[in-house]
C-alpha cells in the first residue's frame, strides 16, 4: 500500500506517496518494451529534449542529483538550491531516471519550486509581464501536484498564463489529477486547456469536470491515464513518452523537416490516439435508435482517451502527416496509423479519407486544439470543432454512420461533439470494411482561426509487410538500414530478411532492393 501525505504549500494542497511497481510492469503497461522490441537500437531514448520538473519543497524541491539512477543529467536549479525531497526523486525516477523511466536519454533538466514556478520564476501570476521563454529550449513540463491560489481569479490567470506560454513556447505540460476517487480535482495544473491531465489505470484519482468558477467548465479530466500507486508517478511517463517522440521528430529525416511534428497540439493528438482502450472503455454514445454512435462526452468518464501506449504513439507519429481537404478526397489520405496539422478558419470544414479492405477491430482518431489567450490575460476564447465518421457511397459522397446498426459497426462512437472540451475522440470497434471519410468542421462563432491536430490509430492497408520496413514506419530507408547493421552477423529474425539464418549482406541487398528512400 502507498504512504499517503498532504502537504500545504502556499494555498496548495499537494498529494504525495511512494511505488511500488517494478520497471518490468511499468515499461510493458505503457508499450515501451514493444517499441524496443520493434526499433532495437534505434528506438529513442529522450535524448537531446530538455525537460522541466516543478515540485513542492519537502524540504528540497529536486532530486537526489548524486542517484545513480540521473548520472550525466545536467540540473538547472531555477529557484534557489534545491536540495531534494524523495518525492522528487520518485517522480524524476519515472521522467528520466535509468531504471523505472522510458526516456532515459534525457540529459538536461529544469527545476522548479512551485511557490517561485507560479510567481517570479515562471508564470507570474497576478504581474503585469508575461511567462518569459523557456530555459535551455525546454519543450516539456511535469507538474506532480495539485492546488489552488484560493482565488478564482488567480487559478484562472495562472491557467490561462500556462496557456499563454504553452502555445507561444510550443511546449508540452503534463498534470497529475488528485489522488483518490472519490476526491475533487484543484485548478492547477489540470485545469489548463493545453496540457493533458493525468490519471491512474486503476481509476483511483479525481475525474471530477473543470469547475463552474474556471474558464471552460464541463471539461473532462483526466485525458490519459498511466500506471502507478500516485498520479504524481503517472504523470511523469506522460512526458518521458513526449521526450521519445520529440527525439524522433529531432532525428527522423522525414519529420526532422517538418516543423509541425514538435508542435504540442501534434504530441497530444499522436498520444491520445495512441492509447490503448479495452472493452470496458467507453465515452458514453447512444447505443440504439437515431442518435446510435453519437456522443457530447468525448472521453472515458474514468480514463480519458485510454492508457498511455508510447509503441502506438511512436507508429502513429512516424506514419507522418497526411494533409486533409476541404471537399472528400477521391484518393485515400490515410493508409495506416498519421497525423494532420491544420490551420481551421471559422467554419471551415476538413475531410480525410481512408479504406479499410477487412473489418477492423478498432479504430482510434483524437483531435485537440488551442485556445487563444488575451496578451494581457483578462480573458480568452476557444474553437468548437465536431468530429464525425462518414462512410462512403458507390459516388464517393459521405454518408452519415450515426443511428446505423451493428453491421456497420460493432460500437463505439462515430460522432464526437462536445460543446465544451478542446478534444474530440472517435473509438469504434468492429468496423465493417469499406471507403470512410472523416470530418473536421467548425460549428462555432469565435472568428480567430484555430490550430489543430489529429491523430488516426487505424489499420495499415496492404495484405503484406512491406519488406525491410524493419521500423513499422511504412518506409525502408536510412532508419531500416541503422537497424539492420546493428543485427548484423547476429541470428536476429526480425532483421534476417532473406531467412538465411544470419543476418548478413544478403539481408542487405533485400533491403536495398525495397528501399523506398
Amino acid at each position: 500500500m502507498s504512504q499517503i501525505r498532504f502537504i500545504t504549500v502556499c494555498t496548495a494542497s499537494v498529494l504525495l506517496s511512494v511505488s511500488t511497481l517494478n520497471a518490468d510492469d511499468i515499461l510493458d503497461d505503457i508499450g515501451h518494451t514493444d517499441l524496443v522490441e520493434r526499433l532495437g537500437a534505434a528506438a529513442p531514448t529522450g535524448a537531446g529534449v530538455v525537460v522541466g520538473q516543478v515540485e513542492v519543497p519537502d524540504p528540497g524541491y529536486g532530486p537526489v542529483q548524486s542517484d545513480p539512477e540521473f548520472a550525466g543529467i545536467n540540473f538547472i536549479e531555477r529557484s534557489g538550491a534545491a536540495g531534494s525531497s524523495s518525492h522528487a526523486n520518485t517522480v524524476a525516477t519515472r521522467y528520466y531516471g535509468q531504471t523505472l523511466s522510458p526516456a532515459p536519454g534525457i540529459g538536461t533538466v529544469v527545476l522548479w519550486d512551485v511557490n517561485d514556478f507560479v510567481t517570479n520564476g515562471y508564470l507570474r501570476v497576478g504581474q503585469s509581464t508575461s511567462p518569459p521563454s523557456p530555459p535551455s529550449g525546454l519543450k516539456i513540463f511535469n507538474h506532480s501536484w495539485i492546488g489552488s491560489f484560493g482565488s478564482v481569479g488567480n487559478d484562472n490567470n495562472a491557467l490561462r498564463r500556462a496557456d499563454w506560454a504553452a502555445n507561444t513556447f510550443r511546449t508540452l505540460w503534463i498534470a497529475g489529477t488528485n489522488n483518490g476517487s472519490t476526491s475533487s480535482n484543484q485548478p492547477l495544473m489540470s485545469g489548463m486547456y493545453h496540457g493533458i491531465s493525468v490519471g491512474l489505470v486503476d481509476g483511483n484519482h479525481a475525474f471530477d469536470d473543470t469547475s463552474a468558477n474556471l474558464d471552460g467548465p464541463g471539461r473532462m479530466r483526466p485525458q490519459l491515464v498511466a500506471p502507478g500507486s500516485a498520479t504524481s508517478w503517472a504523470a511523469p511517463l506522460v512526458g518521458g513518452c513526449a521526450a521519445l517522440l520529440l527525439e524522433t521528430a529531432a532525428v527522423d529525416p522525414d519529420l526532422s523537416g517538418n516543423s509541425a511534428s514538435t508542435q504540442p497540439y501534434v504530441l497530444k493528438s499522436v498520444l491520445l490516439a495512441g492509447a490503448v482502450r479495452d472493452a470496458a472503455w467507453t465515452n458514453n454514445p447512444s447505443s440504439a435508435g437515431a442518435d446510435r454512435g453519437a456522443t457530447s462526452r468525448p472521453l472515458d468518464e474514468v480514463f480519458g482517451a485510454g492508457v498511455l501506449n508510447i509503441d502506438r504513439s511512436h507508429r502513429i507519429f512516424t506514419g507522418l502527416e497526411q494533409d486533409g481537404s476541404a471537399e472528400v478526397p477521391a484518393e485515400n489520405t490515410i493508409d495506416g496509423p498519421a497525423w494532420d496539422f491544420e490551420l481551421l478558419s471559422s467554419d471551415e470544414v476538413l475531410w480525410h479519407r481512408f479504406s479499410l479492405a477487412e473489418p477492423a477491430e478498432e479504430i482510434g482518431i483524437a483531435l485537440t486544439w488551442h485556445r487563444i489567450v488575451a496578451s494581457n490575460f483578462s480573458s480568452s476564447s476557444v474553437a468548437d470543432a465536431d468530429l464525425e465518421l462518414f462512410t462512403l457511397d458507390g459516388n464517393g459522397s459521405p454518408v452519415s454512420l450515426v443511428g446505423t446498426g451493428t453491421q456497420v459497426f460493432g460500437s463505439g462512437n462515430v460522432r464526437s461533439e462536445s460543446g465544451v472540451d478542446n478534444v474530440e475522440v472517435l473509438h469504434v470497434r468492429d468496423l465493417a470494411a469499406g471507403d470512410y471519410a472523416v470530418r473536421i468542421m467548425r460549428v462555432d462563432d469565435v472568428a480567430t482561426s484555430a490550430r489543430a491536430a489529429i491523430a488516426f490509430w487505424i489499420p495499415e492497408t496492404g495484405d503484406e509487410p512491406l519488406v525491410g520496413d524493419l521500423n513499422g514506419d511504412g518506409q525502408v530507408d536510412g532508419a531500416d538500414f541503422g537497424i539492420l547493421l546493428t543485427a548484423f552477423g547476429t541470428n536476429d529474425p526480425a532483421a534476417d530478411l532473406d531467412g538465411s539464418g544470419e543476418v548478413g549482406g544478403g539481408d542487405i541487398g533485400v533491403l536495398l532492393a525495397n528501399w523506398t528512400g
